[in-house]
């Protein structure tokens, strides 16, 4: 697969503290060549420093998102923009790693699958043992409330890491604005017929910045939506 196939999406939203430790990740992983589109909605440094790596890093842009609506807004936007087969979507905080970007294609590239979902809870998984207890548990009740109402066993719904073809982009038609994208593409996908499988991942906890998503609150939004998404046509 020539390196133009594949897309990565990353959403930022003020990750000037983030940005450079997850891009020099990104260049040490993915071939050169490979479209690295930042969505940066945010009102930080996270600009100046992507656009500083720009003559370094072949295939990196950095996208304004000046009507900025949420990440779902920002993926979407992504999508749009994507001129790769393959979309990789991975967040700006540095928390996932790009050296199992190949294992989230692999799915996509040998067809069988057409969307795949990172996972930090497979028994291959390799999760930091630090990571809040609280967002964990509440992983776990999403990914089963999840895996109940479409009959398909998902184990990490939120991770940051996402895969999917640009056909499966198309027949998804996402339209969350905020965190409920996450939910929105394994369900409009196994909605419409599409192959989702999980594959294993690895993290660290966040070193730099600090997250911006409040837990609980965010949590009621994703299980109500997730009912929506079950039945909406």
């Amino acid at each position: 697969m020539a390196p133009e196939e594949i897309t990565i999406i990353v959403s930022a939203f003020n990750e000037q503290d983030a940005i450079a430790m997850t891009l020099a990740d990104l260049a040490a992983h993915v071939p050169a060549g490979c479209e690295v589109l930042v969505i940066d909605g945010g009102n930080d440094r996270t600009g100046e420093i992507v656009r500083s790596l720009e003559p370094s890093f072949p295939g990196l842009r950095h996208v304004p998102h000046l009507n900025d609506r949420g990440k779902g807004h920002a993926v979407r936007t992504g999508i749009a923009m994507a001129k790769g087969s393959f979309h990789v979507q991975f967040d700006a905080d540095g928390q996932f790693l790009a050296k199992d970007i190949p294992a989230i294609l692999a799915p996509l590239l040998d067809g069988r699958a057409d969307v795949t979902l990172g996972s930090r809870f497979m028994p291959e998984s390799g999760k930091d043992l630090e990571a809040a207890f609280l967002r964990d548990a509440g992983n776990h009740i999403l990914s089963l409330w999840d895996s109940l109402l479409f009959s398909h066993r998902m184990t990490d719904v939120l991770a940051g890491l996402k895969a999917w073809t640009a056909e499966a982009g198309e027949i998804m038609a996402l339209q969350s604005d905020r965190f409920e994208y996450e939910v929105e593409i394994p369900a409009r996908s196994l909605r419409r017929g599409l192959r989702v499988m999980d594959v294993p991942v690895h993290t660290r906890s966040r070193t730099e910045g600090e997250s911006k998503v409040p837990i609980i609150r965010t949590g009621l939004r994703i299980l109500t939506a997730t009912a929506k998404f079950r039945w909406q046509p």
